[in-house]
Protein backbone atom coordinates (compact mmCIF):
# COMPACT_ATOMS: atom_id res chain seq x y z
CA UNK A 1 0.00 0.00 0.00
CA UNK A 2 1.24 3.48 -0.86
CA UNK A 3 2.46 5.47 2.14
CA UNK A 4 2.97 9.14 1.21
CA UNK A 5 5.88 10.94 2.81
CA UNK A 6 3.95 14.11 3.68
CA UNK A 7 1.06 15.33 5.77
CA UNK A 8 -1.77 17.56 4.63
CA UNK A 9 -1.79 20.58 6.89
CA UNK A 10 -4.72 22.90 7.57
CA UNK A 11 -3.00 25.56 5.44
CA UNK A 12 -2.63 23.14 2.51
CA UNK A 13 -6.25 22.04 2.86
CA UNK A 14 -7.41 25.66 2.75
CA UNK A 15 -5.28 26.33 -0.33
CA UNK A 16 -6.76 23.29 -2.11
CA UNK A 17 -10.28 24.41 -1.22
CA UNK A 18 -9.54 27.92 -2.54
CA UNK A 19 -8.29 26.42 -5.79
CA UNK A 20 -11.47 24.36 -6.13
CA UNK A 21 -13.68 27.41 -5.53
CA UNK A 22 -11.76 29.32 -8.20
CA UNK A 23 -12.00 26.38 -10.61
CA UNK A 24 -15.76 26.16 -10.10
CA UNK A 25 -16.14 29.90 -10.66
CA UNK A 26 -14.22 29.79 -13.93
CA UNK A 27 -15.89 26.62 -15.21
CA UNK A 28 -19.35 28.12 -14.73
CA UNK A 29 -18.59 31.19 -16.86
CA UNK A 30 -20.24 31.28 -20.28
CA UNK A 31 -17.88 30.70 -23.17
CA UNK A 32 -19.20 32.59 -26.16
CA UNK A 33 -18.13 32.23 -29.78
CA UNK A 34 -16.76 35.78 -29.59
CA UNK A 35 -14.62 34.91 -26.56
CA UNK A 36 -13.28 31.79 -28.26
CA UNK A 37 -12.42 33.77 -31.40
CA UNK A 38 -10.65 36.40 -29.31
CA UNK A 39 -8.64 33.80 -27.40
CA UNK A 40 -7.71 32.05 -30.65
CA UNK A 41 -6.51 35.28 -32.25
CA UNK A 42 -4.48 36.21 -29.16
CA UNK A 43 -2.87 32.77 -29.16
CA UNK A 44 -2.04 33.05 -32.88
CA UNK A 45 -0.40 36.45 -32.40
CA UNK A 46 1.58 35.36 -29.36
CA UNK A 47 2.77 32.11 -30.92
CA UNK A 48 3.68 33.91 -34.14
CA UNK A 49 5.66 36.54 -32.28
CA UNK A 50 7.65 34.10 -30.15
CA UNK A 51 8.15 31.48 -32.86
CA UNK A 52 9.52 34.02 -35.32
CA UNK A 53 11.46 35.81 -32.57
CA UNK A 54 13.45 32.61 -31.98
CA UNK A 55 14.58 32.88 -35.59
CA UNK A 56 15.74 36.47 -35.14
CA UNK A 57 12.61 38.39 -36.10
CA UNK A 58 12.87 41.93 -34.72
CA UNK A 59 9.16 42.79 -34.60
CA UNK A 60 7.47 43.26 -31.24
CA UNK A 61 4.23 41.47 -30.43
CA UNK A 62 2.30 44.70 -31.13
CA UNK A 63 4.06 45.06 -34.49
CA UNK A 64 3.22 41.45 -35.35
CA UNK A 65 -0.45 42.30 -34.75
CA UNK A 66 -0.16 45.28 -37.11
CA UNK A 67 1.50 43.16 -39.82
CA UNK A 68 -1.20 40.49 -39.41
CA UNK A 69 -3.76 43.16 -40.27
CA UNK A 70 -1.84 44.29 -43.36
CA UNK A 71 0.38 47.00 -41.87
CA UNK A 72 4.05 47.52 -42.68
CA UNK A 73 7.18 48.91 -41.05
CA UNK A 74 10.11 50.56 -42.83
CA UNK A 75 13.29 48.47 -43.01
CA UNK A 76 11.57 45.32 -41.70
CA UNK A 77 10.60 43.65 -44.98
CA UNK A 78 12.19 40.30 -44.10
CA UNK A 79 10.53 40.31 -40.65
CA UNK A 80 7.14 41.18 -42.15
CA UNK A 81 7.44 38.43 -44.75
CA UNK A 82 8.32 35.90 -42.08
CA UNK A 83 5.28 36.87 -39.98
CA UNK A 84 2.95 36.77 -43.00
CA UNK A 85 4.26 33.35 -44.02
CA UNK A 86 3.81 32.05 -40.48
CA UNK A 87 0.18 33.19 -40.58
CA UNK A 88 -0.27 31.56 -44.00
CA UNK A 89 1.07 28.31 -42.53
CA UNK A 90 -1.34 28.51 -39.59
CA UNK A 91 -4.22 29.15 -41.97
CA UNK A 92 -3.18 26.17 -44.08
CA UNK A 93 -3.14 23.89 -41.03
CA UNK A 94 -6.61 25.16 -40.09
CA UNK A 95 -7.83 24.33 -43.61
CA UNK A 96 -6.41 20.81 -43.34
CA UNK A 97 -8.07 20.30 -39.98
CA UNK A 98 -11.42 21.51 -41.36
CA UNK A 99 -11.20 19.13 -44.34
CA UNK A 100 -12.28 15.70 -43.13
CA UNK A 101 -10.78 14.04 -46.22
CA UNK A 102 -7.31 15.52 -45.67
CA UNK A 103 -4.64 13.20 -44.32
CA UNK A 104 -1.93 14.64 -42.08
CA UNK A 105 1.04 12.55 -40.99
CA UNK A 106 4.38 13.13 -39.31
Amino acid sequence: MFQPNFQISAKMTQALMDIEVSRQSVSSLPVTAQLLASLRESARLTSTHYSTRIEGNRLTEAEVAVVAKGGTFPNHKRDETEVKNYFFALDYVDELLADSSAKVSA
